[in-house]
């Protein structure tokens, strides 16, 4: 953690400003804490500083056994009030699963090359407002540009700016936007933040916080710009999460949001899929351990493979025969994408969640309003919107 980071934590309980106790530094820069205590000057309660990310969850210093360990002596001469432990109770049975498995997806997949990366936060997030005349794009998820498609990507409107990423996981659009923006901060519940560490770790503009959004360690009405892509629909509460991340956005700045849809003309089918999915698999996998859940996962990556083979077949020779082994196919395996790892990936990171929600443009578009932010404009990707926080 860079010392100047401080400017923009506080206390997720209560607010206040954090005292930065540091133990140990990276040797070449004084100003790079790998290892301290941040104590709040309000409530006292204590944040470790472990390999160089504060942690800002109310568990945190009951789970960092190791640093307590190592840093027994430093500890001791702190004055500091740790949570109750209801607090971290509480917490637990709310977010421990999601933190889990985020946590392992992100630390050992492979995840989509940075050209699709590229192209998919500028196409989820509006920071290129002119790249929809540029492009025509029907789901960015299966759209694999070219040289010449990323070229016509624009981004100097983040030059300069405030950047929260809320949900960075492994850091992958952290990697993007900071080629673009002034200072950019990467918030995440779980522990893939230590891969994040190894992606930015040579970018001086880029801070990783753990934290929870809907009790953010950062001071409200910061960002000049805030994104938050396909995570506040695996919350507890999808539309508090959205009012937490409106509310760190300063007046004139903007919010983006990426949220699952819900179908707008939901068929049979559809509705089947979804209760099959969410109703019956999902509660068993999102509690399954992470590693028997990564090898039924490559099962249903390759049935992804099966699925679009026999689909491609039955609309070449109308077999029937192709035509449902496609349909119950599709029942378990989700997503599309021609490399295998990637395509187990999408499996798991769709079938490991505690939470999941659906959600349509008006409701986001409501959303926005009861946060104070006008020009909402709602993104080609379903469900995808970007506005502007009132002056």
């Amino acid at each position: 953690m860079r010392v100047e980071l401080l400017d923009y934590l506080v206390c997720p309980k209560c607010g206040e400003s954090l005292r930065l106790h540091p133990f140990l530094d990276d040797g070449a820069n004084a100003r790079e804490i790998k290892q301290g205590l941040l104590v709040c000057g309000g409530c006292a309660a204590p944040y470790p500083l472990a390999e160089g990310i504060p942690r800002m969850l109310p568990n945190a210093f009951h789970r960092q056994r190791r640093f307590c360990r190592d840093f027994s002596t430093q500890l001791s001469r702190i004055d500091f009030r740790e949570l109750p432990l209801e607090d971290t109770r509480k917490f637990e049975s709310l977010h421990r699963l999601t933190s889990r498995a985020f946590g392992y997806e992100w630390n050992t997949y492979r995840v989509t090359p940075r050209e699709e990366d590229l192209m998919t936060f500028f196409w989820l997030t509006g920071a290129d407002p002119e790249l929809y005349d540029k492009l025509s794009v029907d789901d960015v998820f299966s759209f694999y540009p070219t040289e010449t498609d990323l070229q016509k990507i624009d981004g100097s409107h983040l030059e300069g700016r405030t950047v929260l990423d809320v949900g960075c996981g492994m850091g992958k659009y952290l990697a993007i936007v900071s080629d673009y923006a002034g200072t950019v901060i990467g918030l995440d519940l779980s522990d893939a933040l230590v891969r994040a560490r190894a992606v930015v770790k040579d970018r001086r503009n880029v801070h990783l916080v753990q934290g929870n959004i809907l009790a953010p360690p950062l001071k409200p009405a910061f960002a000049d710009f805030a994104y938050s892509l396909g995570v506040l629909h695996h919350t507890p509460d999808t539309h508090a999460a959205f009012l937490k991340s409106a509310s760190l956005v300063k007046p004139s700045g903007q919010l983006a949001v990426w949220l699952y849809p819900k179908e707008k003309e939901p068929s049979a089918y559809a509705d089947r899929i979804h209760r099959i999915q969410d109703d019956v698999i999902r509660p068993i996998t999102c509690r399954m351990p992470p590693r028997m859940l990564r090898v039924v996962s490559g099962i249903f990556g390759r049935l992804t493979f099966v699925r679009d083979r026999a689909a491609a077949r039955h609309q070449a020779t109308g077999s029937r025969i192709a035509r449902r082994v496609a349909a119950y196919a599709g029942l378990v395996a989700v997503g599309r994408h021609r490399d295998p790892e990637i395509a187990a990936f999408l499996n798991f990171d769709w079938y490991s969640p505690q939470y999941r929600s659906y959600h349509t443009e008006e409701e986001v578009e409501y959303w926005f309003h009861e946060a104070g932010f006008d020009g909402v404009q709602i993104l080609p990707q379903r469900v995808s919107g970007v506005a502007t926080r009132h002056s």
